[in-house]
């Protein structure tokens, strides 16, 4: 028998911002979604498998490619600012990913960029908490403007688009001063940045406002963080940054402890623009929460 029970909506519209995710007609995109399966008690259902579900968008059936649990370890690009405008913050900035980094369960992976002037990776993704504090302490200025909209990109293309085994994480501390990335790509961040919460990718960032910024990077902040149900926090001084910076970390920590419950369905669709998405376990007496990307309830 099949049960369809929500525990607070019927349907959900994947990733709301459909403007910005549109697919080339009749091309095949990978999608995913998120289904929390408990039983009358509230408790997990374990083993359960692509077999168990059915899935419509917008009432077309669609094949489910892989269901498991959505456990995966975590995958943080860690991009920290070395422009002009974050230079009075870079004290801080070391002391905070220090604090970030050893906050952090051993398993989860990390990759360290910097935005100052050009974006530039210091540590590819890696467990090795040594060399990553290694070179969060070793970070000195590297002047001119953040350039934090085509480091995002850069860093998603190289690191998360092709990693479906890992929980993908972006956390960032930029300074709202100039934004240094080329214009011309503009339009493409654009559309990127409407995308990137329906592939599952969540965004935090820590602002650090100064009397003179220009704004760009805070908006580009503020965006991501709506756009994929992460955390923002804005500052006038960094003096708190590595309490906040620790204080994210075990957070994320208690949400990806807090994923037992939840499954990650993936399918493959041709839909040019987000449809509902609705799906049924093929189990009695469970309760369905559907999401477009991880939760920690």
């Amino acid at each position: 028998m099949t049960i369809n029970i929500r525990t607070f909506a019927a349907v959900l519209i994947v990733g709301g911002l459909a403007a910005a995710a549109l697919t080339a007609a009749g091309k095949l995109q990978p999608r995913h979604v998120f289904v929390r399966v408990v039983d009358q008690q509230g408790g997990p259902v374990a083993g359960l498998t692509a077999a168990d579900f059915q899935l419509t968008e917008g009432g077309v059936a669609r094949v489910i490619s892989h269901a498991g649990p959505a456990k995966d370890p975590m995958r943080i690009a860690l991009f920290l600012d070395t422009s002009d405008a974050a230079a009075p913050a870079l004290t801080h900035v070391r002391a905070g990913a220090v604090a970030f980094l050893d906050a952090l369960p051993p398993e989860d992976e990390v990759l360290l960029v910097t935005t100052g002037r050009q974006a530039r990776v210091r540590v590819p993704p890696t467990t090795d908490r040594r060399k990553l504090k290694e070179a969060a302490g070793g970070l000195f200025g590297d002047g001119a403007g953040t350039v934090l909209m085509d480091g995002l990109m850069e860093i998603d293309d190289r690191f998360f688009k092709k990693a479906d085994d890992r929980w993908p994480v972006f956390v960032i501390f930029t300074s709202d001063g100039t934004e240094s990335s080329a214009g011309a790509r503009e339009k493409e961040f654009n559309k990127w940045n409407g995308a990137v919460g329906a592939r599952g990718v969540t965004v935090h960032a820590f602002v650090f406002k100064t009397a003179t910024g220009g704004g760009m990077p805070d908006l580009v902040a503020n965006n991501l963080t709506r756009n994929t149900g992460g955390r923002y926090d804005t500052m006038n001084t960094t003096n708190a940054l590595p309490d906040k910076m620790k204080a994210l970390a075990e957070q994320l920590t208690l949400d990806h402890r807090k994923m037992e419950a939840w499954y990650e369905l993936d399918f493959q669709t041709d839909s040019t623009d987000f449809k509902p998405i609705d799906v049924a376990v093929a189990r009695t007496g469970v309760r369905l929460e559907i999401s477009d990307r991880r939760r920690s309830q």
